[in-house]
């Protein structure tokens, strides 16, 4: 963990959820995590540069992108919305806020005391990502309590590579955010 706290991490609040997974469910939760199966109408970031013609200009191609994630976002809503709101496929998850993200791990604020070495299987949701969640295996590594919260900091165990490019550009774009804000309010 020490050579991991050294990542660059920002902090910043993310919807997570999570469930502790015992030792003998780890490979179930691998295979989740690097098999998904998407239906025909889906869309991700990365497969959707590898099927945009190379014709388009980049300015094209970035307004076919976003186009193509604001209906996939509308059609997520709308199959919730179908289920009556609920996402069953976070039904045994408890919901909790990361405190800080980065490339190879995070923390996660909960009411819940979690013990180091406990694996856990996170479904984070990046305000810039998808329509469906990152899906993350942790473990935990560090347990800290503040006022009957704790926050619970997890070393990234398995995860997509393409899941981790995505948390590298929403690091990006958090940070980026921040130095234009920065910049606004010493200007005016």
């Amino acid at each position: 963990m020490d050579n991991q706290r050294e990542a660059r991490r920002i902090k910043n609040r993310v919807v997570t959820y999570y469930k502790v997974v015992a030792e003998n469910k780890i490979g179930r939760v691998k295979n989740e995590i690097y098999h998904t199966v998407e239906p025909d109408d889906s869309f991700t970031f990365f497969t959707s540069l590898k099927r945009l013609d190379s014709s388009f200009g980049d300015l094209n191609k970035a307004f076919v992108v976003m186009m193509k994630q604001m209906d996939a976002k509308l059609n997520y809503i709308i199959d919730l919305l179908r289920d009556g709101g609920n996402d069953s496929e976070l039904n045994s998850f408890v919901k909790a806020f990361t405190c800080d993200i980065s490339q190879v791990g995070l923390s996660i604020e909960t009411d819940e005391n979690l013990e180091i070495g406990d694996y856990v299987y996170l479904k984070m949701f990046l305000p810039i990502a998808l329509h469906h969640p990152i899906k993350i295996l942790g473990k935990v590594v560090r347990v800290d309590e503040s006022d009957g919260l704790w926050c619970i900091g997890l070393d990234i165990e398995d995860i997509t590579a393409e899941n981790r490019e995505l948390i590298i550009h929403y690091m990006i774009y958090v940070e980026r955010k921040i130095a234009k804000d920065k910049v606004n309010r010493d200007v005016y």
